[in-house]
């Protein structure tokens, strides 16, 4: 009977590494400096663990228990100073975030709660709140002399309804909506003092029909025609440009071909995990099974990163048969580019684990 298989993606809590013998353990980077130590136990990591720096400087202070990694973990950077930290107050987790010059950066609640980000002279920046994870209400974010400077309300992660902008004395920028994060209907634009200076409209986030222009008292003055988001008119070509409204997600799972109609992360997550598991069972050999006499229920642990071009790097598996290993690298290396993670803006390297069941029966 052909093999079958049972895949489940796991994002973002992994430790990349496989099976150790029990006791002390110790990592070094390929120059000689000591990089990780740590225990085992029952071939599981137990206690605290500590990340080293090249420099010889902790990089991080973490724990587990019985193999889970504890949600309380301590950053630095490598001039001693604290990067991040996850305490816990009460009943609730606190991830604070500083800059190298131990200002606070960032405060928030992990998964549901407040988040707030801080400019190095310590007034507020961006002031937020998550429910699991996902963006909702209003994202408000702060030119550094206090003024609001953005106004961009969110539902389940993404944008939308309404968006305000301001400029840094108060005076409304302009204004407009969301539907599902792209912006819908009519748009207004403003010269300080709050005097209108454009209105128009736009389908699916491009700019339609006729703008029009405004003098100081109201008065039309010009008007620009729009096709499939581009100006009639060459001389009109770079007057007006579709609005870029601010983007209050800090993190972005990647995105897998095909999954680019979801719009939160834990929809993109779901996706993600069922085209990668869909795309093993198309490619995966089958008849290894046959080939090398494997029988019965075989585990295969894959492991593997997305770089920040969003291509499939460091792939390594763990399985009880060498062609299992191979055949489970192998396929992961043909897997798609995809849109690759985003973290405050900047792409990141983001690991994944899959367990694999290679059942023959």
């Amino acid at each position: 009977m052909k093999p079958f298989f049972t895949i489940i993606l796991f994002l973002f809590s992994i430790q990349l590494s496989f099976a150790q013998d029990d006791g002390s353990f110790k990592s070094y980077y390929d120059t000689g400096e000591l990089k990780v130590e740590g225990q085992y136990k029952n071939k599981k990591r137990i206690g605290e663990w500590i990340r080293y720096h090249k420099n010889g400087q902790v990089s991080r202070l973490y724990s587990y228990k019985e193999g889970k990694l504890n949600r309380e973990d301590i950053s630095y950077y490598k001039t001693g100073i604290v990067s991040n930290k996850t305490e816990k107050e009460g009943k609730e987790y606190i991830n604070t975030g500083y800059y190298k010059s131990g200002k606070i950066k960032y405060e928030r609640q992990e998964q549901t709660g407040y988040y707030k980000s801080f400019y190095e002279s310590g007034a507020i920046e961006i002031e937020a709140y998550y429910l699991k994870n996902e963006l909702v209400g209003d994202w408000k974010k702060y030119y550094e002399n206090g003024q609001i400077e953005w106004i961009v309300n969110y539902e389940d992660g993404y944008r939308q309804r309404a968006y305000e902008h301001f400029y840094d004395n108060g005076d409304l920028k302009l204004e407009g909506y969301n539907f599902k994060d792209k912006v819908e209907g009519e748009e207004k634009r403003y010269l300080p003092n709050n005097v209108l200076e454009w209105k128009g409209k736009y389908e699916n986030g491009i700019l339609i029909k006729t703008w029009t222009r405004f003098d100081t008292n109201g008065e039309k003055i010009e008007k620009i025609k729009f096709k499939n988001g581009v100006a009639t008119k060459a001389e009109f070509l770079d007057v007006l440009k579709p609005t870029k409204i601010a983007e209050g997600v800090i993190e972005r799972v990647p995105i897998y071909p095909g999954c680019e109609e979801f719009l939160n992360n834990t929809k993109r997550k779901k996706c993600m995990s069922r085209s990668v598991g869909q795309f093993i069972n198309k490619n995966f050999n089958t008849d290894l099974g046959s080939t090398f006499n494997i029988k019965g229920r075989q585990k295969i642990t894959l492991f593997f990163k997305i770089d920040k071009k969003g291509n499939v790097i460091q792939a390594k598996a763990s399985a009880p048969h060498p062609a299992l290993k191979r055949e489970a690298v192998r396929v992961i290396n043909m897997l798609p580019k995809v849109q690759p993670a985003m973290q405050r803006g900047k792409h990141v390297i983001i690991p994944f684990a899959m367990p694999i069941v290679f059942n023959v029966e």
